[in-house]
């Protein structure tokens, strides 16, 4: 399974399922949560992907493709997004760099409004790295999210300090 991950991760081979977030109250899409999975056989488990990228320090990695690749998708499919928001997981300690991050705002600038940033319970975002990714996301005027609270890392302390848009219980 590590050389099929390996390879998957070599040649990019991370596509990107958009499960629908309905409104309860009128039963309209209000947005989208970008799904990683991955193409050719077998599948492998997203849970797997990541154990394995964590253990080969390339987190990172998973990080960089799932913003690009989502992008990139929403911008091929802009009228699936049109009004929109698309929910995206990031990966606590692997934020973009600053130079890939100029990158990503240089080629998606005009729809980076789109994304809200999902922070994960399995790792606690803080200091220096949290005020960076809030401070990208109200440049881009992109919000924030917690995922999974009350699991994990998803405490009440971590909940008013990112001060998020959206809590996914």
């Amino acid at each position: 399974t590590s050389e099929r991950i390996a390879e998957i991760l070599k040649k990019h081979q991370l596509v990107y399922h958009f499960q629908p977030i309905v409104n309860s109250k009128n039963g309209q899409i209000y947005a989208y949560e970008a799904l990683m999975r991955t193409t050719g056989e077998p599948r492998i488990s997203p849970l797997a992907i990541l154990n394995y990228a964590g253990s080969a320090n390339r987190l990172y990695e998973i990080e960089y493709l799932t913003y690009f690749n989502v992008l990139q998708y929403i911008r091929n499919h802009y009228s699936m997004f049109e009004g929109k928001r698309v929910f995206i997981n990031s990966i606590p300690g692997h934020f973009l760099t600053e130079s890939d991050y100029q990158q990503l705002c240089s080629e998606y600038g005009d729809i980076l409004s789109k994304l809200v940033v999902e922070f994960t319970e399995q790792a606690e975002t803080e200091g220096e790295e949290l005020t960076m990714v809030q401070e990208r996301c109200s440049e881009n005027h992109m919000e924030i999210a917690v995922d999974d609270y009350g699991t994990g890392y998803s405490n009440i302390t971590n909940l008013l300090r990112y001060s998020p848009n959206y809590v996914k219980i």
